[in-house]
């Protein structure tokens, strides 16, 4: 069986990674194009990025509290991992169109 709450965040490290040469790029775009929404893109991946470092340390906390805490991130953790990854798509999908 597949421990969903380490699946999500798998999940939510590898968003991290992506996030990071999206705002890489972004903010090399920045330099040369200063407009609206070149500071908009990077702020919603910055905004992204701290969603997936709150879940990383959302998993850890809880994991390392309490069994009870455990049981209560168990319960929804799948739900947890099916955003992941459909955040993860998304975000080589726009990795992809980034960096072409």
């Amino acid at each position: 069986m597949i421990d969903f709450m380490i699946a999500a965040v798998i999940a939510a490290l590898v968003n991290i990674g992506l996030l990071i040469i999206t705002i890489t790029t972004y903010v090399q775009n920045m330099r040369l194009l200063r407009s609206y929404l070149t500071l908009g893109l990077v702020l919603v991946a910055v905004l992204l990025l701290i969603q997936n470092v709150v879940i990383v340390i959302f998993w850890s906390t809880l994991y390392m509290q309490s069994s009870e805490l455990m049981k209560s991130a168990d319960m929804v953790a799948h739900y947890l991992f099916v955003i992941n990854i459909i955040q993860t798509i998304g975000l080589v999908i726009l990795v992809w169109i980034t960096r072409r």
